[in-house]
């Protein structure tokens, strides 16, 4: 392998580590410049006796379920790194064990015999009193073994392939946690994740839905902007460091015609404690965590909960926002006359006696 193919075998471990299925890839990468028939990679945690950790390019998906539930238990490598340690960190399998034992016994014939595996090349890529991580350069029995050109190499990608396993199953933890803290988002109100700058990171599906309806909420150039003015100048005194121990700050957002107010609760947050939604790599970006709560009606609620037409339930918004009749009828470019007999049909649909009880029911006052 000259240096260019070295140098690309290298990048791809690297550029692997982050994606989803990477280590996979990074295994499959492998097996050609050491014409190997299996990769095989596994954290073996002391405590557990057992793997914690395994992957390779088996194609049958139910081996590593086979060998973490029993074949683990017959597998030679780890008593033999217990009680005759290899003299160095890349070495063929003969100096593990005899390869004569290896090929009589249980885990030879009823297991790994079945995906051509038997000549090995051994890559010790981390051990600790915890755990032991090593990667496992397969043949069949009967094919050539490694030669010392090719150990070389091993020993070479192997402090490349221990960093790149450790980041891998770190992004894989980053993402476990962000995947959960998307779906309990997704529970709640409306929410968006924010940079120190006000810039929206991330938010959740409620957040989209409150966007694209009327709202005093809006973005704008990327940033969490109220569309008030004054409003607008509060939100962005309040995305500002607080003090240690201050509660999280609430801003009340004024809402318009057929725009229900809104509350908002800002919280700083520490991007490792809230990772980033979909984005594990820029956790760090993340400053405050946004909820917006509806205050008031909205037209959707008052057409399923009493049976407001379109128009009943607009007018019924605009009388909430403080608009007499004869505005309402201004602003809906129809009669007085309609809007009054509009608002006989609200107040009877709402059970109420008339302006005062219909504001009560709508906003609690």
């Amino acid at each position: 392998m000259d240096e260019d193919q070295l140098g690309a075998l290298i990048n791809t471990i690297y550029t692997s580590a982050f994606e989803e299925d990477g280590w996979d890839r990074v295994l499959a990468s492998l097996l050609a410049p050491f014409h190997a028939s299996q990769v095989i990679a596994q954290v073996w945690g002391w405590a557990q006796r057992a793997p914690v950790f395994t992957s390779s390019t088996v194609e049958d998906a139910s081996a590593n379920g086979k060998y973490d539930a029993y074949y683990h238990s017959l597998d030679p490598t780890y008593p033999a790194y217990l009680n005759n340690p290899p003299k160095h960190l890349v070495f063929p399998l003969a100096e593990l064990f005899k390869p004569d034992w290896l090929f009589t016994s249980a885990f030879y014939c009823d297991f790994i015999k079945n995906y051509d595996m038997g000549q090995g090349g051994h890559a010790l890529l981390d051990s600790n009193a915890h755990q032991l991580s090593h990667l496992h350069v397969h043949r069949p029995r009967h094919a050539r073994e490694f030669s010392a050109g090719e150990l070389k190499l091993l020993a070479t990608l192997r402090p490349h392939l221990n960093r790149c396993l450790h980041i891998y199953r770190e992004m894989t933890g980053l993402r476990a946690k962000a995947s959960l803290f998307d779906t309990a988002l997704e529970m709640v109100a409306a929410t968006f994740l924010l940079d120190p700058t006000g810039w929206v990171l991330a938010l959740n599906k409620n957040a989209e839905a409150l966007l694209s309806g009327n709202s005093p909420l809006t973005v704008q150039a990327g940033r969490l902007t109220a569309r008030h003015p004054p409003d607008n100048a509060r939100l962005a005194a309040a995305l500002a460091p607080s003090a240690p121990g201050a509660p999280p700050p609430e801003l009340v957002l004024r809402g318009s015609a057929y725009c229900p107010g809104m509350r908002l609760t800002i919280t700083p947050v520490n991007g490792r404690m809230a990772p980033l939604m979909s984005d594990v790599n820029r956790i760090e970006e993340v400053a405050f965590l946004v909820a917006a709560r509806t205050i008031g009606p909205t037209m959707q609620n008052l057409i399923a909960s009493y049976g407001l037409t379109r128009a009943e339930a607009e007018v019924a918004l605009l009388l909430a926002q403080g608009l007499r009749a004869t505005h309402i009828a201004a602003h809906r470019e129809t009669s007085t006359a309609t809007v009054n007999t509009q608002l006989k049909q609200i107040y009877a649909k709402t059970g109420v006696d008339g302006h005062a009880g219909l504001l009560v029911k709508l906003l609690g006052r």
